[in-house]
């Protein structure tokens, strides 16, 4: 009895989209939040047993850990910085090479690239093993982001969950693409960038809309969980007493500047990160088992003398924040100068990182390369312009940088405001993000983005052919129209147009057209006793049944009342049916649904 209830409970909840995608958006969010949980243990416990063992160095935190306080350079054993990303980079190749190869490199990407092409689909194994590999990647002193990795997690569940429930293919993607910014939302502490990330991160140019509401559900329910472990803090914190802010109108024109060279240096961390990608991947005398050792061995010979481009980088960022530039030099001109070389080799060690087959996630290098480079901007730009500080420029900064290189300002714009907890710069960011974003062109990070969804597999079946085109009137008309006798009184045909709830309804005796009875034509006052021929429109909005639905649409664009009559033939006066916008939407969708599910039956041999 309980067994049928529940059941009976279920098949209630899946009927409808709300309950579907509230049930299946919350499942995804909770292994969000406990994915990006376990990775965050993972990568502290490699880092504190590997990193630092080895080497004695201590980087600094963030301020989702309380990392708010100045650091200092403590002793530490430079030259075992290589042994440590060797020893990382050994056992990330035998995991990869001998469980799944195709969780090398960023996690997002691979989640995309399923998206567009797989059909959503995502091996089980991939999240658990994309999870081990970053924790010993990062851990280990590698320079790459844990939210590819909990997007792949959150993706690949999405992924596994449309098996468990039976979904479609349709079903099965956008609950792979909620995953994406479920897992990026609860890493980042940032569930509304998260939510709009889902949508926006699959295109250069076009978004996913449906993918919104249950990456939303997801994307709370996932922050729930990882900010009860880690608290309900920003990734950066704004030092009490640091106003930051847009306060000067003539500052845009700054921020605008910040915009272009931002875009520029979104192109430079592009094509430096993909270009040492394809050193590697032609580099096929060197065995997969040694690629991310090589790239480990490089990335520690940077570290010996630059030991900020270790890691995640988020800590540094938080003592640029926090004003401890003296950190990094003893005078502006040697501290402009670290931070130039630090923005060039984090792009440089990440790529080496990642690109050597290492596995990781390139959206948090990309912000930390973005905040070096503001850092190299901020200080002259405050120089100049005393009402701009360092910090602004440092936030913009990042945020534009990566708004460009991902091709997803929006939600990078709300992500920024969401890490840093200060709206106050939200001008200054929708102004260089966007430009940023233009500046940068067609480049993108992430390769397995499409133009738009003309571009995409995923949608192949709606391009490939003028489908409203195809598709007869009368397969879509409404056959129990509403109607009315001209000789009817206008009470009766008001009261007729209210039980219709639509603007129009059709006038007719025995069948044949006599008229249309629109609310647009009623006038103020009337008679409500004259007949319904006194005020019935005599110019009927008609189109024939065997008129495509595109015909109908770019007629019904033009129609006020919103609805079409549907005759029999261009002379005729008698009527098969209504049609209106409603109606062509669900001909539509049904129409999509058989082909991709002829589409499904022909790959799989059934004829």
């Amino acid at each position: 009895m309980n067994l049928a209830v529940a059941r009976n409970v279920y098949n209630r909840i899946m009927s409808t989209n709300t309950g579907k995608w509230g049930l299946i958006g919350s499942l995804i969010g909770v292994i969000a939040g406990l994915g990006a949980i376990v990775l965050y243990i993972m990568i502290n416990f490699v880092t504190e047993y590997l990193l630092t063992g080895l080497t004695g160095f201590s980087p600094p935190r963030s301020g989702i850990v309380s990392g708010t306080s100045f650091y200092h350079f403590s002793s530490y054993l430079s030259w075992m910085f290589p042994v440590s990303l060797v020893i990382g980079g050994l056992l990330v190749a035998v995991l990869l090479n001998k469980t799944a190869p195709e969780a090398k490199g960023h996690g997002t990407d691979a989640a995309i690239d399923a998206f567009h092409n797989r059909g959503g689909k995502i091996r089980r194994r991939i999240p658990v093993v994309k999870t081990v590999a970053s924790a010993l990647t990062i851990g280990s002193g590698g320079s790459a982001g844990r939210e590819g990795p909990t997007a792949q997690i959150a993706a690949g569940f999405g992924s596994f969950i449309a098996d468990i429930f039976h979904l479609n293919e349709h079903d099965r993607r956008i609950a792979v693409a909620s995953g994406i910014g479920a897992g990026i939302g609860s890493i980042f502490l940032a569930p509304l960038g998260g939510a709009i990330l889902s949508t926006e991160i699959l295109y250069k140019r076009d978004f996913e809309v449906e993918a919104l509401i249950p990456s939303t559900i997801a994307s709370v329910v996932g922050y729930s969980i990882f900010g009860y472990y880690t608290g309900y803090r920003t990734i950066f914190t704004i030092p009490s007493g640091t106003v930051i802010g847009f306060y000067h109108p003539e500052s845009l024109l700054i921020y605008l500047l910040i915009g272009v060279i931002s875009g520029l240096a979104a192109l430079f961390y592009i094509n430096v990160f993909y270009g040492i990608t394809r050193i590697f991947e032609k580099a096929k005398r060197i065995s997969p088992y040694i690629k991310p050792a090589v790239g480990g061995a490089l990335v520690g010979g940077i570290a010996m003398v630059f030991p900020e481009v270790l890691g995640l980088g988020y800590g540094w960022v938080q003592q640029i924040i926090d004003g401890n530039l003296g950190l990094f030099g003893s005078n502006d001109l040697d501290i402009i100068m670290v931070f130039t070389a630090l923005f060039v080799l984090k792009v440089v060690a990440t790529g080496l990182s990642i690109g050597s087959e290492g596995s990781g996630g390139v959206f948090a290098p990309g912000m930390v390369s973005g905040a070096f480079f503001g850092a190299a901007m901020g200080i002259p730009i405050h120089i100049l312009f005393p009402f701009i500080s360092v910090d602004e420029v440092v936030i913009v900064s990042m945020i534009s940088m990566f708004g460009g290189a991902s091709k997803a300002p929006i939600a990078i714009i709300i992500m920024g405001t969401e890490m840093t907890g200060s709206y106050a710069l939200f001008i200054p960011l929708m102004l260089a993000t966007t430009i940023s974003y233009f500046v940068s062109g067609n480049s993108t990070i992430y390769r397995s983005q499409v133009l738009d969804r003309s571009q995409s597999p995923a949608h192949a079946d709606e391009y490939k052919k003028p489908i409203l085109d195809e598709i007869p009137v009368y397969t879509a008309m409404r056959k129990d129209y509403f109607s009315i006798s001209r000789n009817s009184t206008v009470k009766e045909g008001l009261n007729k147009l209210r039980e219709s709830r639509t603007k129009g309804i059709v006038v007719e005796d025995d069948g044949v057209l006599e008229g249309y009875l629109s609310i647009e034509n009623v006038p103020s006052p009337v008679n409500l006793n004259d007949p319904v021929e006194s005020i019935m429109m005599t110019n009927i909005p008609t189109i024939t049944k065997n008129d495509s639905l595109h015909t109908a649409l770019n007629r019904l664009i033009l129609e006020p009342t919103g609805k079409l009559v549907v005759i029999e033939a261009p002379e005729s006066r008698s009527v098969s049916g209504t049609i209106s916008l409603s109606e062509i939407a669900d001909a539509y969708n049904r129409e999509i649904r058989r082909l991709k599910e002829s589409s499904r039956a022909s790959n799989n041999g059934i004829r």
